[in-house]
Formats: structure tokens, sequence, C-alpha cells
């Protein structure tokens, strides 16, 4: 584990006993943090890894969102570049998004926040995917080394996850 991930770690360790909103709010915060990047995001998949549930956006990302009805619950048979991730069964990294020519892309609702570059990642819990982070809008793009600091970060954080995600307390 590198010093930025251990430093993420720290940060979140000074929440202990927050409650969980303040807590994944401040993990997005983190994401951004890590990466270098403007917008945040955590969804959690289900178990027969055919549906993501946004767990929540970063402050940025919602403070940037025109969007008045943000859907929750996306299958991932519809969703677009994000849903890749889960697809690929790795992390997925998209530089330029305006000229991206994956046939996964569909672009955006209106309102929805500029989208430059982004990658999402999948988090494992043993055999299977459990959540989708997404990260966008770093300035001079993205690395795997980006995608590895986010796995080491969200393997150190998952149980506060696993405890919580599926009782519905976030």
């Amino acid at each position: 584990m590198n010093k930025k991930v251990k430093m993420a770690l720290d940060r979140l360790a000074e929440l202990e006993g927050a409650p969980l909103a303040e807590y994944r709010d401040a993990l997005n915060d983190e994401l951004c943090h890590l990466t270098g990047s403007e917008l945040a995001y955590i969804a959690a998949m289900n178990l027969e890894e055919d549906v993501l549930t946004m767990v929540g956006w970063s402050r940025s990302a919602m403070e940037a969102c025109g969007i008045e009805q943000r859907p929750i619950v996306y299958l991932l048979e519809e969703t677009g570049l994000w849903g890749d991730a889960v697809r690929e069964r790795q992390a997925v990294i998209t530089n330029d998004y305006a000229k991206s020519t994956r046939p996964t892309k569909k672009g955006y609702p209106k309102g929805h926040v500029h989208v430059i570059n982004h990658m999402n990642v999948p988090i494992y819990d043993g055999d299977r995917i459990a959540l989708v982070v997404g990260v966008g809008n770093k300035d001079g793009g993205y690395t795997m080394d980006d995608a590895y600091d986010i796995e080491d970060l969200m393997n150190e954080v998952w149980d506060i996850f696993r405890m919580t995600l599926w009782e519905g307390t976030f």
C-alpha cells in the first residue's frame, strides 16, 4: 500500500463512529483526492451481478449535476461505459470521453455533469464483483496506478460496506 492510500485511510479512520452517510461522503471525497479527480461515485452490485445501485456520489459531482430525477438503480444491460468494468471484470479507463469509440458509449442525459475522462474499477468480494467505483475528470488522464490505488483503498474499507450495504443503511 502506498503513502497516498495510507494517508486516505488515516483520514477516514478519524471518522470512526460517525454516521455512515458521513463516512460514505468522505470516502467519495478521498477517492477524488487520491486520484486527482473532480468526480467520484460508488455503486453496489447485486449478487447476480446484473443490477447496480448507487451508494453515493462525491459532493463535487452532486454540485455539478443538474439532473432533477437521479436514478439510483441501474440494470447492467442498460448501462453505458460505466458498466464496462463489470462486463470486462477489470478497470476501464476512458481518457478522452468525447472521442471514445467504445460501443457501450451512450452519452449522458441533459443536466449530467460534463465528463472529460473517466475510470471505473470493479471491487471484488471473493470471485464476485461487489462494488463499482468510478472517478472522472482528472487532469492529464488516468493510469492503472490510479486503479490500483482505488482497489487498495476500497479493499481496506470493504468490511464497512459489507456490513451495511445489504442492511440498507447507506
